[in-house]
C-alpha cells in the first residue's frame, strides 16, 4: 500500500489560490469580493486563523512607505518587542527603506518589496502577493499582523497582512478619518473590516503620525512604555562619517542640510535657499548637504555659489545609515520636509523645517490634511516655517493633503530667505 505525504499548509494554499486566480481572471470585478470570501474560508479551513496556543509567536509588521514614515515607526518596533519579548518578528518594508532598519535589534527578519511589485491589475497584484506569501509567510503561521500606515492608500498593506494568513490583523484601514469626516462609505467599511480583525480609529487628539503608531498598540490592548524614536546605524557607519567630516574646521557648527522631498511642491527654491545660506555663512557654520540623485544639480549649485569652506556636498555619496550617523554628529538640521528631517529629529538635534502647507490651515482636519502637524519634527527642539496663506489659485480649489495643488515649488515660495535666517537664529537660542 502506497503512502503519500500529507501536503503542507502552504502547499494546500498554493493549490487553492492557483485554482482561484484562474477563475478570477475570467470573472468581472464585481465578483472579486466573493472570491476573497472563499479564500478566507480556506484560510480558516487549513488552520491559519487559529490562535497560537503554545510555542513562540510569529508576528508580522507591514510598513511599505517612505523613509520618514519608517523612522517614525522605530519606536513602534521597540514597543512591539517589549510586548512580545520571545516572539519571532518579521518586518516587511519597501526596498528603498530596507537599509534604515537592517540593524534594528527588535526584529528577527526583514523582507522588502519594490514599489513596482504593486503595478498591474487587481488580480495580477493579488497573484503576486499570494506567491510572495507562499514563499515567505504561510509556513510561519503568524499569530498577529500589524499594518500601522495611516492614510487612504493602505490597501496593499492590508491585503498583505490578510494574505499572510495571520490570525489577528490589527491596523488602520483605507478610511481612518472617521473622527473628522464621519463614518466611511459602506463598501469601504466592509472592505476594511474584512481584511482587519481590529480596524483601529484614532481619536481627534491624536495628530502626529508617530503618535498614531503608538496609539495602534494601545488600542489593541498592548502597553507603550516609551515614545522616543531611534536610529539603527552601526560603528562602521559612524567611522565613515568621521572620515568624511575630518577636514572641517574643528570648532565649526555642522548644519545638516536637506534639499529633497518626495513631492516637488515641498521643495523650497534652491535660489532662495542660497540667499539664506550666504547670510548664515557669516557665522561659524558649515552646511553638510545630503540627498539622492535628484538633488545632485541643486547641491552643486549651492556648493559653487557659497563661500569657500562653507559647504560639504555629500549628495549621492552616503547611505541612509550614514545619513543617520551624520545627523548624530551634526549640530542642527535645516531644510525641507523630508525623511532626512525625521532622521535629524530622531537624533535629537534642533530642526528648522521648511513646510509647504499654509499656516492658516493648521486646524482644519490637522491629522488628515496638515503635514506640518502630522509630520512635525518629533520630540526635539524645532521651528517650522510655512507660508501664511495658500496662493490664490490653490485657495480656489478643493482641499487636499498639504493644501498646495501644484507639481512644483508654489505656495512654499512665499517664505522669504530672511525668515529662514531669523528662524535659524532663534533656533540657536532654544
Amino acid at each position: 500500500m502506497a503512502i503519500y505525504p500529507v501536503p503542507t499548509l502552504h502547499e494546500r494554499l498554493n493549490v487553492f489560490f492557483g485554482d482561484l486566480f484562474q477563475e478570477m481572471r475570467k470573472a468581472p470585478p464585481q465578483a472579486y469580493g466573493n472570491f476573497l470570501a472563499r479564500a478566507e474560508k480556506e484560510f480558516r479551513r487549513v488552520g491559519c486563523r487559529e490562535k497560537n496556543s503554545a510555542g513562540v509567536e510569529n508576528i508580522l509588521i507591514v510598513r511599505l512607505d517612505g523613509i520618514g514614515d519608517v523612522i517614525l515607526t522605530s519606536g513602534f518596533l521597540r514597543e512591539v518587542r517589549k510586548n512580545f519579548p520571545k516572539a519571532r518578528i518579521t518586518l516587511l518594508v519597501s526596498s528603498d527603506t530596507r537599509s534604515v532598519v537592517e540593524l534594528c535589534p527588535y526584529v528577527n527578519e526583514i523582507l522588502s518589496l519594490d514599489r513596482k511589485f504593486f503595478y498591474g491589475s487587481f488580480v495580477e497584484r493579488l497573484e503576486k502577493i499570494a506567491v510572495f506569501c507562499r514563499d515567505n509567510f504561510w509556513q510561519k503561521k503568524f499569530s498577529i499582523a500589524f499594518s500601522p500606515r495611516w492614510h487612504n492608500d493602505t490597501l496593499p498593506s492590508l491585503i498583505l497582512a490578510w494574505m499572510s494568513g495571520a490570525c489577528e490583523r490589527i491596523g488602520y484601514g483605507t478610511y481612518p478619518f472617521q473622527s473628522w469626516t464621519g463614518d466611511p462609505p459602506a463598501h469601504l467599511a466592509e472592505q476594511d473590516n474584512f481584511f482587519l480583525t481590529k480596524n483601529i480609529v484614532t481619536p481627534k487628539n491624536i495628530i502626529h503620525d508617530a503618535d498614531k503608531n503608538f496609539y495602534l498598540l494601545v488600542a489593541a490592548g498592548l502597553k507603550v512604555n516609551q515614545t522616543d524614536l531611534e536610529l539603527f546605524y552601526g560603528t562602521a557607519d559612524s567611522q565613515h562619517v568621521r572620515e568624511m567630516l575630518k577636514d572641517l574646521p574643528p570648532n565649526c557648527k555642522k548644519v545638516l542640510f536637506g534639499l529633497g522631498g518626495r513631492d516637488l511642491n515641498k521643495h523650497y527654491p534652491v535660489e532662495k535657499y542660497l540667499l539664506a545660506l550666504k547670510e548664515l555663512a557669516k557665522k561659524n557654520l558649515v552646511f553638510v548637504i545630503v540627498g539622492g540623485k535628484s538633488e545632485l544639480e541643486d547641491a552643486k549649485f549651492i556648493e559653487q555659489n557659497m563661500p569657500h569652506g562653507k559647504v560639504l556636498n555629500l549628495v549621492g555619496k552616503t547611505t541612509l545609515r550614514e545619513v543617520e550617523a551624520l545627523a548624530a554628529q551634526a549640530d542642527f538640521y535645516l531644510g525641507n520636509d523630508t525623511g532626512t528631517l525625521h532622521i535629524a529629529a530622531a537624533a535629537k538635534i534642533p530642526v528648522l523645517g521648511i513646510y509647504h502647507t499654509a499656516a492658516d490651515k493648521a486646524n482644519i482636519s490637522p491629522a488628515v490634511l496638515c503635514p506640518f502637524r502630522r509630520f512635525a519634527p518629533y520630540q526635539t527642539k524645532a521651528i517650522i516655517l510655512r507660508p501664511a496663506h495658500q496662493l490664490e489659485d490653490c485657495a480656489k480649489r478643493l482641499p487636499i493633503y498639504g493644501w498646495c495643488h501644484a507639481d512644483k515649488p508654489h505656495c512654499i515660495t512665499q517664505i522669504t530667505p530672511q525668515e529662514i535666517v531669523e528662524a535659524f537664529e532663534k533656533l540657536e537660542g532654544l
